[in-house]
């Protein structure tokens, strides 16, 4: 009897997730909720990249190793940034998109969004991990 009752819970857990995903309000929701967890971050990587690309001119004791470093590491933080900026400029809000389209087009659009909105937070985190590393390392100060 727990048996049924768990595959039960089960089952209905995840049909209403899977009404949730395939509710075009839902999703956007959700796409704003990473949008909003990145966002901030943006402040910091902005001071991360100008710091390392300063302390790589400035600095005429870093080996140029250490120089090649910190700019990899400074580009690769402005990419990140770049693709947020990218990503928010061409975000089309499902309440602003043509009445005409299908639900099933807004939601496959959501989804990609969703997808896209994800892969910047990875990179974004990822990115300032390996630069606060990096900051660390080098006694880049605040």
């Amino acid at each position: 009897m727990n048996r049924v009752l768990l595959l039960s819970l089960f089952f209905t857990a995840f049909s209403f997730q899977s009404c949730q995903t395939n509710d075009p309000e839902n999703l956007h929701n959700e796409i704003m909720a990473i949008h909003d967890e990145v966002m901030p971050k943006t402040g910091e990587i902005s001071y991360l990249y100008l710091a390392f690309r300063k302390k790589g001119d400035m600095d005429t004791t870093l080996s140029l190793e250490t120089k090649n470093e910190l700019i990899s590491q400074a580009n690769d933080l402005e990419a990140a940034e770049e693709e947020m900026m990218v990503w928010m400029n061409d975000y089309i809000s499902p309440f602003k998109m043509d009445p005409t389209k299908s639900k099933e087009s807004i939601i496959s659009y959501l989804k990609n969004q969703k997808a896209l909105i994800t892969n910047i937070k990875v990179h974004t985190d990822e990115s300032l991990r390996k630069a606060e590393k990096l900051k660390k390392e080098l006694s880049i100060n605040d």
